[in-house]
């Protein structure tokens, strides 16, 4: 497909994503809006789609995040119908025919390319840990593309490597209620997902700020801006590694702040 004339030349000029390659796309496209507006254009969603479909071609793999965390609350799963709450790209590319939702009804995600049947397969029951997308992501070498946020903003991956490592401050919570699949076929079922202990309260600093400065200097972050939107490219292994050195040589220190007394959220 072509996308010229779509006022996406930037995106493909940074010369980050390579053929074949399986990016996971974290954004808030509210700057970018602001940007294309301000030049007289309009922003339009379906071709930043198209130019990443481009650039990593038939033999790569996009993933973004269709996340809703209303099961946890006791809300009926529906594949069909459970809205996004991760943004408007992510809604953009899970109405498209060529996209599919993967399964799990907390985090799910729109996917595209080479890897996409076996991701509509993935039946895992934990949010994070062995055996789940996030796992495949690492094996796969992908790259999480973070547009208009900072560079680990919303990167659900670092809770996959908490998981794997073990925390102090998450533990394994089931949840359990009405799920609907693609076919509308509705029954009861559980999942699982690695949440906070209120006892500890973890809270994140500033979007993971302190690991951000560290990896960048590190060169394990690359930066980029479109006037004055920010992009970013972090390799997953490299976050995984970061990540878990992290927790066990920092306490975590360069992610979060907790404590070991009170309760004021649920997950």
């Amino acid at each position: 497909m072509s996308v010229s004339g779509s006022n996406m030349d930037w995106l493909k000029s940074l010369g980050w994503i390579k053929k074949g390659d399986c990016v996971y796309v974290i954004s808030d496209m509210l700057e970018l809006a602001k940007v294309f507006r301000a030049q007289g254009k309009k922003l339009v969603l379906e071709d930043l789609i198209e130019a990443l479909q481009e650039l990593v071609g038939e033999e790569g793999t996009l993933l973004f995040p269709t996340f809703n965390w209303d099961f946890c609350k006791g809300i009926g799963f529906d594949s069909r119908r459970t809205p996004v709450c991760t943004g408007a790209l992510s809604k953009a590319a899970l109405v498209r025919k060529d996209f599919a939702r993967t399964a799990h009804p907390i985090y799910s995600f729109a996917v595209w390319g080479a890897h996409k049947n076996e991701l509509l397969m993935n039946d895992s029951k934990d949010s994070f840990g062995p055996g789940t997308i996030f796992e495949k992501m690492l094996q796969w070498d992908a790259r999480a593309l973070v547009i208009g946020l900072a560079a680990l903003k919303g990167n659900t991956y670092i809770h996959h490597v908490e998981q794997t490592v073990g925390v102090p401050y998450r533990y394994n919570k089931e949840f359990t209620g009405d799920y609907t699949d693609e076919a509308g076929v509705c029954e009861m079922r559980t999942y699982r997902m690695y949440v906070r202990d209120l006892d500890m309260d973890p809270r994140h600093i500033d979007g993971f700020r302190p690991l951000e400065e560290k990896m960048s200097k590190e060169g394990l972050i690359r930066t980029a801006f479109y006037e004055t939107v920010p992009c970013h490219l972090v390799r997953v292994a490299d976050l995984d590694e970061a990540v878990r050195e992290d927790i066990l040589e920092n306490d975590s220190k360069n992610m979060y702040v907790y404590r070991t007394s009170g309760r004021t959220e649920d997950f």
